[in-house]
C-alpha cells in the first residue's frame, strides 16, 4: 500500500486552472486540498506569483485562504544546487519550487513540463494535475 502523502506545493498553473471560469476538477482538487489536514507548502517566489495571477483573475478571496493555509520554505542553497541540473537556464523559479519541495518531502502539483526530467531522476515526487486528481478525489467517492 502506497503512503498517503501529507505536503504538497501547488504550483502556480494549477492555481490558474482552478480559479479561472467555470468550476473545474482542478477548483475541486484545490478545494480539497485547502480543506484538508495535508501541508501546503510554498516559497516566497511562489507566494508571488499565486498574488500576481489572484489579481489578474479577481480572485484575491481564494488567495488569501490559500496564503493562511501555506508553510513557506526557506530552501538551501545545496538543495537548489541538487534541482539546477535538471532545468533550462531561464527557468530559476521551477528550480526553486522543486528545492522547496525537496526540502520539504513534498509532492509537486504542475502540468509544467519542465519538471520531466527532476522528476524522471526520482529527486522529487511530481503529479501531473489529472494524476493528483485521481490520487486525492478519487478516494472520496469510494
Amino acid at each position: 500500500m502506497q503512503e498517503k502523502c501529507t505536503r504538497f506545493l501547488i504550483d502556480s498553473n494549477l492555481f490558474i486552472a482552478a480559479v479561472k471560469g467555470r468550476w473545474t476538477k482542478s477548483s475541486e482538487l484545490l478545494s480539497t486540498l485547502l480543506d484538508s489536514p495535508v501541508e501546503l507548502v510554498a516559497n516566497k517566489a511562489l507566494l508571488s506569483e499565486y498574488e500576481k495571477y489572484a489579481r489578474v483573475l479577481d480572485a484575491e478571496y481564494i488567495f488569501d485562504y490559500l496564503k493562511s493555509r501555506l508553510i513557506i520554505i526557506n530552501q538551501s542553497e545545496e538543495e537548489v544546487v541538487s534541482c539546477r541540473q535538471f532545468f533550462p537556464v531561464n527557468q530559476a523559479a521551477d528550480v526553486v519550487h522543486a528545492a522547496t519541495c525537496l526540502h520539504a518531502r513534498a509532492v509537486l502539483i504542475s502540468n509544467d513540463r519542465h519538471f520531466e526530467k527532476i522528476r524522471e531522476a526520482g529527486i522529487i515526487e511530481v503529479w501531473t494535475i489529472s494524476e493528483a486528481i485521481k490520487n486525492l478525489l478519487i478516494d472520496e467517492v469510494e
